[in-house]
């Protein structure tokens, strides 16, 4: 398999809508470019969007289900979340991926379930190769510092879900 020869830390933020759907764009180019790819998805369950899990999964992309439903309609989302957080760190760890996608996590972190620091530091210390892409609304200054790129997403305008969003 290819190995990339340098790392990116991202995060996309904002009250637009393309968050997770960007970011799962550069989880395909990653898998197409033959990187080991990763999809840790911290508030939608498998049931949130199959299209999107059974297209990734198709190309290659290790998505896990951690959750059926939103982790926020779960009796113990913290637990949940603790487990996606796992999942994330030991593959940032590893240093055996191209792409580490960290979906909606900013979000994990606002509500307690996730330790900021602890994210800050895996980042710090993620292998040479290893990039990393982080969602959510809003992010603290401290995880902005730790982000190479950041992207906010704005809501200009909206219409209700159709098409190929419901």
């Amino acid at each position: 398999m290819a190995r990339p020869t340098s790392s990116i830390v991202m995060l996309f933020v904002g009250e637009g809508w393309g968050k997770s759907a960007a970011a799962f764009g550069y989880a395909n180019r990653s898998v197409g470019r033959g990187w080991r790819t990763l999809v840790v998805q911290f508030l939608k369950g498998g049931g949130w969007n199959p299209a999107e899990v059974d297209s990734g999964r198709r190309l290659g992309i290790e998505w896990p289900t951690l959750s059926l439903d939103l982790t926020w309609a779960q009796s113990d989302p913290a637990r949940l979340a603790t487990s996606a957080w796992a999942t994330g760190r030991e593959a940032i760890a590893s240093n055996d991926y191209g792409l580490v996608v960290l979906d909606e996590i900013t979000h994990a972190i606002s509500s307690g379930w996730v330790d900021e620091a602890e994210l800050v530091e895996s980042l710090a210390r993620r292998g040479a190769t290893t990039s990393v892409i982080m969602t959510g609304r809003s992010a603290s200054r401290r995880l902005r510092t730790s982000a190479d790129t950041i992207t906010k997403f704005d809501l200009v305008k909206h219409r209700e879900k159709r098409g190929i969003l419901g």
